[in-house]
């Protein structure tokens, strides 16, 4: 496997995407950023190649090619198999960009995942404005200095959840990569969809880059 320089993680919504650009070295945020897409009733597919359009315009801005990495948020329950279509629309349209550009999609992040291993939630699934403010303190509480240098105010991450559940979804993937370079493993095979039964290995260590 070589060696990669920048993940660009991905938190997909047909509303509002929020991203984050680590670097691999030294896992520091580099950048963050949303994607919006227009409102209905706009149709569809005219929405969609509009967000495909804004999704090249961010990685040519930020260069990313064959020495970087793209993962994106995978799909949880499907209460609305409606909303979820919706969704992996544009989960698609990132790893379909990115791939365009030579960019490595090894695979995506469970955001269950992201719950135990980086916020230190387990047991019963806890409510939606609970799970967000736990999101919001840790990313506080890791990225502190990071996010002052972007200008991202830990008392002001409400008005970014989108940009917050990104750099989770960076966070846990970062260990996925580290532990692929530890044992010499192909990134598709520590990204798998079988990550439950290897997750005790992983474990996320407190404390930032």
């Amino acid at each position: 496997m070589g060696s990669f320089r920048s993940l660009l993680a991905v938190d997909p919504s047909l509303t509002c995407s929020g991203w984050a650009l680590f670097s691999i070295s030294d896992g520091r945020i580099c950048s963050v950023g949303k994607v919006r897409s227009d409102p209905p009733p706009l149709a569809m597919g005219e929405r969609l190649r509009a967000l495909q359009s804004r999704i090249e315009l961010v990685l040519e801005r930020l260069k990313l090619g064959a020495e970087d990495l793209l993962v994106c948020e995978a799909a949880t329950t499907v209460r609305d198999p409606h909303n979820a279509l919706k969704v992996e629309n544009v989960r698609s349209i990132f790893e379909a960009v990115a791939r365009t550009r030579s960019v490595a999609v090894p695979g995506r992040i469970n955001p269950r995942s992201v719950q135990h291993e980086v916020m230190g939630l387990s047991g019963k699934q806890a409510a939606r404005a609970e799970v967000k403010m736990a999101a919001q303190r840790t990313v506080e509480y890791l990225y502190a200095e990071d996010l002052s240098r972007l200008g991202l105010p830990g008392s002001g991450l409400g008005k970014h959840q989108d940009i917050v559940d990104a750099i989770l979804i960076g966070r846990l993937a970062l260990t996925r990569i580290q532990s692929a370079q530890d044992g010499g493993l192909p990134l598709e095979t520590v990204f798998a969809h079988g990550e439950g039964q290897q997750r005790r290995g992983w474990r996320v260590r407190a404390g930032g880059c």
